[in-house]
């Protein structure tokens, strides 16, 4: 009876400490894609139990606040959402949501990825989605959720 009393002790204070180190690091963002001004979370690209990468943390920190800027000036995202999706970028969020950036793990490059998902009629999700991706703080590609994960 002693020693359950005492992992489920060691385990509280186990995740007690993970949170408190996760305070430490973005959860979520203000953002502006497109002219729209969204507040989104962030995920990383970590194992259970591990800490985020510094280099994950530069990563965002370089990114802050240019995403609109990278958006608008990259036409291939623009094409991309018009002939793939079949949306005028102008009505882009009335069919298609953000749903949230996603920080991968890389110790040579910095990406960044917005992940979007579409929108019925009825506005709720659906199950198809997009990913347009950055490496070191410019466009690198846009394409299905595959293309980051």
């Amino acid at each position: 009876m002693q020693i359950v009393k005492s992992k489920q002790q060691h385990y509280e204070s186990r995740r007690l400490s993970i949170v408190v180190k996760m305070d430490n690091i973005i959860k979520k963002l203000d953002v502006t894609l497109f002219g729209e001004k969204f507040t989104l979370p962030v995920k990383y690209d970590v194992f259970c139990g591990e800490n985020v990468l510094d280099s994950q943390k530069y990563a965002l920190e370089m990114f802050l606040g240019k995403a609109d800027e990278l958006l608008a000036k990259s036409d291939e995202v623009k094409e991309y959402i018009e002939n793939q999706k079949h949306i005028k970028v102008h009505d882009l969020f009335e069919e298609l949501v953000p749903e949230c950036i996603y920080v991968e793990r890389n110790n040579l490059d910095r990406y960044i990825d917005i992940f979007f998902f579409g929108l019925d009629e009825n506005g709720k999700r659906t199950k198809d989605s997009f990913a347009i991706e950055f490496k070191n703080e410019e466009f690198y590609r846009v394409g299905d959720r595959s293309v980051a994960i």
